[in-house]
């Protein structure tokens, strides 16, 4: 409850002045009277009458109500006037029971310290702000000041101030010095003021100013009996009994307050109830009309309907001013007529010429037949709100079609399913086919139906507001289709399920699109995984992003330890620290320098040892997002079996050149010896031809024959030079050792291969698995090879692409040899070469060959205790055959 009385004080000048007025009497009075005492002025302690003076206890009780009374009327602590009541009360206890430090010849005690207690009181409960309280301070308020006026009177009596009309002398004990009287009664009138304009603080807002004026009416109509004495004393003589009858006032002031606030409240109660009835109706649109349907009666709310005000609307037509018609079109019914009945839609017309849609109710007004009640309701917000409703749904329905999506309505009461615009269509089942749970159920899987259950059971226990779902039902034509969709749960009070409303979207195309690309995802992946390349993904600013199991054997990082940082950390320290520098001048300027290209790196491993990579670098781009993929492939490997193809290319060359020498001076020791023989022939015959010539007798033979002689030991010098050369290439040394057949045919046919590649030429092997080991000199073996590959290389050059073919088979003849065969699909040799192939200086290759490669590789062969052997094949092209030494190696690595 709100301090009425300040809030009274703030907003009525005239109380407010009335009040300060009042206080302003009661500190005047207490103060002048003190000041008497301090002064020992006797007359401002009892104004005349010297045996009744003001005692200062209870002027000081009276100062600190008033002072406690000012403090409740002002946001003032609650300790100090509960201090200053309570030394008040202190003072008011000690006078009654006549302590000797406050009084000590009070004969007036006893109705003195009865005023400070009930001003204390009516002040204490006044600070509560409480209506009922209000009222009881009032009460407590009136009897003090009912008090403070007899007291007064029989004061004025006793001294003779007024002359008593009878002769009863007025009892002594009742009287009160008269600064102490005054003050109470100023004091307790003031009170009660206060206290009648709390309780009654709910009138303030009323506006009949009749209403207002009982808060200054009530106050005197409480203490009405006190004052009836008092005026009584006036007129006619005291009563003997009069100490009986002041007994009797306070009782009647207490029925009479009772009866009075109960009657007071009644009546507030039940006008304020009919006012906010009447201001609640007033505020509706409400329209009284008479059987014309003429206005008699227009209410606020239906001035701030339609904008007419009432001076404007009284008197006309109702229909005929908001020019009011239904929704077909067609004038309303007039109001009262047989079929009107009930609540009739209208649009009817605003002052300013928009449509309204009221929903018109019609009533008899105290069942009369002229007049009737007609309440309007603005339903346009609604109609609004309707249409709007109708044109959501039917753009949800467009909606629901154009994405293939069934919208529902399930009741959980009754398991009935209703399909929002027959939207089941969507999921090609004909309308009214699912009509309740039993038949949706009858066509989903049962492992779904199942794992849906579990999960609607899971979210009415949790009291879920939504869950999703996801399963698949089987079409009337056997079609299977995947559904997907989701549901808003309604429970009732007691959590039951109510209701559900949710969507069901076909997602079966989509499922098979994802399932089809996480099989390539799982393929791409598989292939990442088991390509021996390694491949790393970095963004623009040389991010690891994606780290494939190749790149983590090749460079000894985890996946979990690279990505996320910087590219660099897998480069030399020289060539890092520029990196992201590259990156940025190709953000800027879009040259590729890299892109696109093969690059011979190096790169660095977790240990920190660095290995050369071959590189090749693409760019994707999606959602404004650049990435860059790297495949690094390892080729320490290949550098390596370069380095060596090159040391055996080298080594046979070198070998080749040595028998190439060999057989060449074979050859001219076998063709030069002869000449030379001859030669040594003819010397011999003309020596012993000049020998008989000089036994004749002639000086000049005897030269002659000195330098033929000289001449045959030349010749037969060269010769033995000659023949020394034959036996050194006789000897045909071999260093045999146990190979591998299959190696050796492989690394001779990668050292014949290059340079011959656009050839395009075909090589297939056809190796004897028993054939496995053999005893021989693996690089003369390999020159043979190397010999008979590149004679059938030659012998395709005039062979269509498509018919370029060399094959290489081995197989085991016995337990002691295994043949080697290298054939082609060459046009074959001519008979003529075939008969003389072996023989020096006679070549398939006409001017282009030396004629000597076979016969080293007979020789070759021959020295490991084989033979080599050429035919034509009936199929076409030539075969070249020849053995070597075969090596069984049995379980346990012994040779047999």
């Amino acid at each position: 409850m709100p301090n009425s009385a300040v809030a009274h004080l703030a907003t009525n000048p005239v109380r407010r002045s009335s009040l300060i007025a009042s206080l302003l009497v009661c500190v005047v009075s207490t103060t002048v009277a003190l000041l008497g005492w301090s002064l020992d002025l006797p007359r401002l302690l009892d104004y005349g009458y010297r045996d009744l003076p003001a005692h200062p206890d209870d002027l000081a009780g009276l100062l600190a109500v008033c002072a406690a009374f000012i403090a409740a009327l002002r946001p003032a602590p609650t300790w100090l006037i509960a201090s200053l009541l309570f030394s008040s009360t202190l003072i008011a206890l000690l006078c009654l029971f006549q302590h000797p430090f406050i009084a000590t010849e009070a004969v007036h005690a006893g109705i003195t310290p009865a005023i400070l207690i009930l001003l204390v009181i009516s002040v204490a409960l006044l600070r509560l702000r409480r209506v009922d309280l209000m009222r009881v301070a009032a009460l407590t308020a009136a009897l003090a000041a009912s008090l403070a006026m007899l007291a007064a009177s029989v004061t004025l009596h006793a001294t003779g101030m007024l002359p008593s009309p009878g002769s009863v002398t007025p009892p002594m004990e009742l009287a009160v010095a008269l600064p102490i009287a005054i003050t109470a009664i100023v004091l307790a009138a003031a009170v009660l003021v206060e206290a009648c304009d709390g309780a009654l603080a709910v009138l303030a807002q009323q506006e009949n100013p009749g209403w207002h004026n009982l808060h200054y009416v009530l106050p005197f109509i409480l203490v009405t009996p006190a004052l009836i004495v008092v005026v009584q004393g006036l007129i006619v003589p005291l009563p003997p009994d009069l100490i009986q009858l002041l007994a009797v006032v306070p009782l009647e002031t207490i029925i009479l307050g009772t009866v009075v606030w109960w009657l007071v409240t009644g009546l507030v109660t039940e006008r304020m109830a009919t006012r906010e009835f009447a201001r609640a109706l007033d505020n509706g649109p409400i329209v009284m009309v008479d059987g014309a349907g003429t206005i008699v009666y227009w209410s606020r709310g239906c001035e701030e309907l339609y904008g007419w005000p009432a001076a404007l609307a009284i008197g006309q037509n109702k229909h005929a001013l908001l020019h009011s018609r239904t929704l077909d079109g067609t004038p309303p019914l007039p109001t009262g007529a047989p079929g009107k009945v009930g609540g009739t839609e209208l649009i009817e017309r605003h002052r300013d010429g928009h449509e309204v849609r009221v929903l018109e109710q019609a009533r008899s007004a105290d069942g009369s037949t002229t007049r009737a009640v007609l309440s309007m309701s603005d339903i346009t917000a609604r109609a609004a709100a309707e249409r709007a409703l109708g044109d959501s749904e039917t753009r949800l329905l467009l909606a629901a079609q154009a994405h293939s999506i069934g919208v529902f309505e399930w009741d959980a009461r009754s398991n009935a399913i209703h399909w929002v615009g027959n939207t089941e269509t969507m999921l090609g089942v004909a309308p009214g086919t699912i009509r309740d749970y039993a038949s949706w159920a009858a066509d989903v899987f049962p492992e779904d139906r199942e794992t849906i259950e579990r999960r609607m059971a899971a979210a009415i226990w949790a009291k879920a507001d939504r869950f999703s779902f996801t399963y698949r039902m089987r079409r009337p034509d056997g079609e299977i289709r995947v559904i997907e969709g989701s549901s808003r749960c309604f429970y009732d009070d007691k959590g039951h399920p109510d209701r559900a409303i949710g969507v069901n979207i076909d997602v079966t195309d989509r499922v098979a699109n994802e399932t089809q690309l996480a099989a390539r995802e799982a393929q791409l992946r598989s292939v990442l995984e088991t390509v021996p390349d390694a491949m790393i993904v970095i963004d623009e600013k040389g991010i690891i992003l994606t780290f494939s199991p190749a790149a983590e054997r090749l460079f000894g990082y985890a996946a979990r330890q690279v990505v996320g940082a910087n590219v660099a950390l897998l480069m030399p320290d020289h060539h890092g620290v520029h990196h992201d520098d590259y990156l940025r001048r190709y953000r800027e300027t879009g040259t590729r320098r890299v892109l696109d290209r093969t690059r011979f790196l190096t790169a660095r491993r977790a240990d920190g040892q660095e290995v050369p990579i071959e590189l090749r670098v693409g760019e994707a781009r999606y959602a404004d997002v650049r990435v860059f993929t790297g495949f690094v492939r390892d080729i320490s490997e290949r550098l390596e079996s370069e380095e060596r193809l090159d040391s055996l290319r080298s080594e046979l060359t070198h070998v080749g050149r040595l028998n190439a020498m060999g057989e060449l001076a074979a050859g001219l020791a076998h063709e030069i010896n002869q000449p030379l023989t001859a030669i040594a022939n003819y010397l011999a015959a003309a020596r012993r031809g000049v020998a008989q010539q000089a036994d004749q007798g002639g000086q000049s033979s005897a030269m002659l024959l000195e330098q033929i002689t000289a001449a045959g030991e030349q010749s037969l010098r060269a010769g033995e030079i000659i023949r020394r050369m034959r036996d050194f290439a006789a000897r045909h040394e071999t260093d045999s050792r146990v190979e591998p057949v299959e190696t050796a045919i492989r690394e001779a046919s990668a050292l014949v291969l290059v340079g011959y590649e656009r050839l395009d030429v075909t090589i297939c092997y056809d190796l004897d698995p028993q054939a496995d080991h053999m005893l021989a000199d693996r690089i003369q073996i390999q020159q043979v090879l190397v010999n008979l590959l590149r004679n059938s290389l030659d012998a395709l050059y005039t062979m269509p692409k498509d018919n370029r073919r060399i094959r290489v088979a081995t197989r085991a003849l016995d337990a002691d040899w295994i043949e080697i065969t290298v054939s082609d699909s060459g046009p074959g040799i001519a008979d003529v070469i075939l008969s003389q192939l072996y023989m020096p200086f006679t070549s398939t290759k006409g001017e282009a060959g030396m004629g000597i490669g076979l016969s080293i590789c007979r020789r070759i062969v021959e020295a490991h205790g084989g033979s080599l052997r050429a035919e034509n094949l009936a199929a076409g092209g030539a075969a070249f055959s020849f053995t070597v030494p075969r090596v069984v190696i049995k379980p346990g690595g012994k040779q047999r």
